[in-house]
């Protein structure tokens, strides 16, 4: 059985170490200062207001947790795969290892460390937004915005950055190769493919039309769940593919075939997915009618 006060304590002890790290701190208060000065001068009339900030007020949660989004996706990698090595390096684990519990217990608390942190990052983003939000004049707040971007983009992006970092640093068990990987494959999405092949391959879309109208909501919510919801379970099975594959003797021949059937559905999901929008909705494979 799964025991969640031994996940709890690997998160608490993850948790903490994250925040003593200077590379996170700097990374926080840089994006803080930068996303601070950017809605200053684009919802105040400190700056050059820009209309749509006013005319459609989620655009500011939207807007704030996209910037951070793109950011986060590339710290996060540097901070997920790093805790395999840094365990080693600083000999870590010995004081883990040696306790009663799962390969299961130990990466998702691991996980769940690593995602408390980030949380608390687009909380502070989300809380300055609000802050300008009150300040903004002609305008009022969209208080299920703020709620809705946080679980569309952020929450599906960091599960699935954290997943695949976990898996590569599993397989390859270099930190630098596991680098070079992901940062291309983030370059990639992000510079070339872009809105191409009907956005599947933006994880953190960044691309796919998501503003909300107060009038009608979202043009499109039934595509953004499914695309978002590709990309959370392919993070979870990643998550628990990294279980399976974890060098520490499994203490529980359940938690593993666990792992081992919970990768595996987790992975199949999002071609299920993928197969019954394109049935259902033939709008998927025309970009253009995206938020229309």
């Amino acid at each position: 059985m799964v025991s969640l006060h031994n996940i709890n304590s690997i998160a608490k002890y993850e948790r903490k170490t994250l925040f003593r790290s200077w590379f996170f701190r700097i990374f926080s208060i840089l994006s803080l200062v930068v996303l601070f000065f950017m809605n200053l001068g684009m919802v105040t009339e400190v700056g050059d207001a820009v209309w749509i900030f006013r005319a459609v007020p989620s655009t500011i949660p939207y807007f704030n947790l996209l910037i951070l989004n793109v950011a986060q996706a590339i710290i996060a990698v540097f901070l997920a795969s790093d805790f395999l090595k840094r365990d080693k390096k600083l000999d870590t684990t010995e004081v883990i290892y040696m306790r009663s519990m799962t390969n299961g217990e130990y990466v998702i608390g691991k996980t769940m460390g690593n995602i408390q942190v980030f949380m608390i990052l687009n909380f502070a983003v989300l809380l300055m937004g609000l802050i300008f939000n009150f300040v903004a004049p002609d305008t009022h707040i969209p208080w299920l915005s703020y709620l809705l971007y946080l679980v569309l983009i952020s929450i599906p992006t960091l599960v699935f950055i954290m997943g695949l970092s976990f898996l590569l640093m599993s397989l390859i068990r270099n930190q630098a190769v596991t680098f070079v990987i992901i940062l291309g494959y983030i370059g990639i999405t992000l510079f070339l493919v872009k809105a191409s092949y009907y956005y599947v391959f933006d994880y953190m879309a960044f691309n796919i039309p998501m503003l909300k109208s107060e009038v009608v909501g979202f043009g499109n919510l039934d595509l953004i769940l499914g695309h978002r919801g590709i990309y959370f379970c392919l993070g979870t099975g990643f998550i628990f593919l990294t279980i399976f594959l974890l060098k520490r003797l499994p203490q529980s021949e359940g938690t593993t075939w666990a792992s081992r059937i919970t990768a595996l559905s987790s992975s199949l999901r999002p071609l299920r997915v993928l197969r019954h929008t394109s049935k259902v909705t033939p709008r998927f494979f025309r970009p253009a009618t995206w938020g229309a």
